[in-house]
């Protein structure tokens, strides 16, 4: 793989956990949405994964140079949603789903 082959690479890592981050706008149907809709609630835990595992994706250099991004809880996030579905409070994955994820994309600005 050529230099030019992994900014490639990088880039679409970084695409592809953007358009997860867009996906959470399922949160625009609203909290009793949310609350009442189980499809609704498995749907955000999917966007959570797909960021955290395109997050997994970033080489470190990468992470380093985009330090306002919180590396290690969208990692974090991604082991909950994947491994320990049973302990996932809903109010907090709805909490990162409106505040935490739409700062994805001013970060990448």
């Amino acid at each position: 793989m050529t230099r030019s082959d992994d900014q490639r690479s990088i880039e679409k890592t970084i695409d592809d956990l953007l358009d997860a981050a867009d996906a959470a706008e399922i949160v625009d149907r609203g909290i009793d949405a949310w609350n009442g809709d189980r499809l609704l609630r498995l749907a955000g835990e999917a966007v959570i994964n797909r960021i955290g595992d395109a997050a997994n994706k970033v080489p470190e250099e990468v992470r380093r140079v985009i330090p306002e991004v919180p590396w290690d809880e969208i990692r974090s996030n991604r082991i909950l949603v994947a491994h320990i579905y049973h302990r996932i409070e809903y109010k907090i994955a709805w909490e990162t789903l409106v505040r935490d994820v739409p700062r994805l994309a001013v970060a990448r600005r």
